[in-house]
């Protein structure tokens, strides 16, 4: 967990820096605290998913562009190399499975939800598009009070600018892909 909380610091503060941006401004831009934003910075706190995202939507960036190393943009992700970030007691788990790519504009990630729990989304920025595949379980989307019920093999592609609800209906955890599009 050091490492990741080391590139969160890291990634922060170079985005931060490099659009000449004071603790104030990202405060404002992502709704996040001046204090909580510094003890991101100064690698004191790891930042829940929650947090991670309005930092990413307010500094209109990729995810896992704060929670990645930046490397050569050709490699090989190896399962121990993922980022785990947690939530709701880690009843919660995303692995960040393919880095952000500048170029082809997504990111993917590998989501583990835990029987009986849901995990609530803040709409992402304009032209964010979501493209979620249910490897095992059973999952049921609440995108801004529509309800679908998606099952193990089956997909749902949506506008991620909405409020939206994972919820595992199933008696196992939920594994779902999950593809994001940052239209340019």
């Amino acid at each position: 967990m050091k490492e990741i909380t080391e590139y969160i610091s890291k990634n922060l503060q170079t985005i931060r820096k490099e659009r000449g941006l004071s603790l104030d401004k990202t405060a404002k831009l992502t709704e996040v605290s001046k204090a909580m934003l510094a003890q991101i910075e100064r690698g004191d706190s790891v930042p829940t998913v929650t947090t991670l995202w309005k930092i990413a939507n307010g500094l209109k960036v990729s995810f896992s562009s704060l929670i990645s190393q930046q490397t050569n943009p050709i490699r090989v992700v190896k399962k121990q190399d993922r980022y785990l970030v947690t939530e709701a007691e880690n009843h919660y788990r995303v692995h960040a499975a393919v880095p952000f790519s500048p170029e082809k504009q997504f990111e993917v990630f590998m989501v583990e939800l835990d029987p009986e729990n849901e995990h609530k989304s803040s709409p992402h920025n304009p032209g964010v598009e979501e493209h979620v595949f249910v490897q095992e379980g059973q999952l049921e989307m609440d995108i801004d009070g529509t309800v679908e019920k998606i099952e193990e093999g089956e997909a749902i592609i949506f506008d991620g600018n909405q409020t939206h609800i994972y919820r595992n209906i199933g008696d196992k955890i939920l594994h779902l892909l999950v593809l994001i599009y940052y239209a340019k």
